[in-house]
């Protein structure tokens, strides 16, 4: 009993010490579940392989401890509700970071938070002369039928490399939804977090693997978030509108004129879920006032792209700090 009186204390004052004096304790705006070890048994925190890197750098500032493993949003999202086979139990996490939101319809305790944006770009080589792709040839050129299961005419006859996420991702999931595809073309390489290509050695995730893959080979076409982005590859504009920074922030303001493929990215959770102190302490960290430009920080540095300049976390919602600014609220 002493030993785990300890132990909680010693978790008690890391917390404080996250959040900083005058900052909000690691249970604010929480309902007060039994601060137990629910994660995996070293800690294992899944979601988002797009937010892999911001996650890790942003438990390592934070002190949170956690192993953070990626795998994709739709891994996340099980380890919120039912598991996810070979990842996680039924409701084994409170957060999860994802690239999506979550998929409807919302359970009880559920509420998406939107911590920043991010455009999902199709890369090819800088020496490719291509500059804009139209969403039907991005169809074309990835699907073999859209997303009502009709075929696409004149599809799967690029000579291109063609390279794509997984289907556990996020980003798959936006888009095939925004691109309005249905089955992959046959000859599309499947990139998987965990699995990576002996070209990608050394590389973090599937994100960065991509990356790669787009800068060194000069037929290649891949599509995957901001942070694939580096020397050697390129963002294609899509319908003559470029992925910047300003077309980006229409996603929020004047989705009509955004960047066709723009998108949310979140930090969802369930506020039913039994929350580790590990979750505790990210959670604080994220949202404290003493905090929260740091952890925005850490997503731009990523490559991602901030909501708004006026102020750190202004993503919508009712307190306009992202919280609840997604479909469940």
């Amino acid at each position: 009993m002493k030993t785990t009186m300890k132990w909680v204390m010693s978790v008690a004052v890391a917390a404080m010490s996250v959040v900083g004096c005058g900052g909000e304790s690691a249970t604010a705006g929480e309902p007060l579940e039994s601060v137990v070890q629910e994660l995996g048994p070293n800690r294992e925190f899944y979601g988002s392989d797009t937010l892999k890197d911001a996650m890790i750098a942003a438990s390592l500032a934070s002190s949170a401890n956690l192993n953070v493993q990626g795998k994709g949003s739709g891994v996340g999202e099980g380890c919120l509700r039912d598991g996810s086979a070979g990842y996680c139990t039924a409701r084994q996490q409170a957060l999860a970071p994802m690239s999506r939101d979550f998929k409807a319809p919302c359970r009880t305790g559920e509420r998406s938070n939107i911590i920043a944006l991010d455009a999902v770009n199709a890369f090819v080589n800088s020496s490719n002369p291509l500059t804009d792709i139209s969403l039907a040839d991005l169809r074309k050129i990835y699907f073999a039928t859209d997303s009502a299961g009709v075929a696409v005419p004149g599809s799967c006859v690029s000579t291109l490399t063609k390279y794509r996420r997984d289907d556990l991702s996020g980003t798959t999931d936006t888009f095939k939804s925004l691109v309005g595809g249905g089955t992959f073309c046959p000859g599309v390489i499947v990139v998987s977090d965990g699995a990576l290509p002996a070209a990608c050695a050394g590389e973090t995730s599937a994100t960065k693997c991509i990356g790669k893959l787009t800068a060194t080979d000069a037929n290649a076409i891949g599509y995957s978030g901001d942070s694939a982005s580096r020397t050697g590859n390129k963002a294609l504009s899509v319908n003559s509108i470029a992925p910047s920074v300003t077309n980006v922030r229409k996603f929020l303001t004047d989705k009509a004129n955004a960047y066709p493929l723009s998108r949310a990215l979140f930090l969802n959770e369930s506020t039913t879920n039994t929350r580790s102190t590990n979750e505790r302490i990210l959670y604080a960290y994220a949202y404290s006032a003493a905090n929260k430009q740091a952890f925005e920080n850490i997503l731009v540095n990523q490559g991602f792209i901030a909501c708004d300049t006026t102020g750190a976390l202004k993503c919508g919602g009712t307190n306009n700090d992202g919280k609840g600014a997604g479909l469940c609220q």
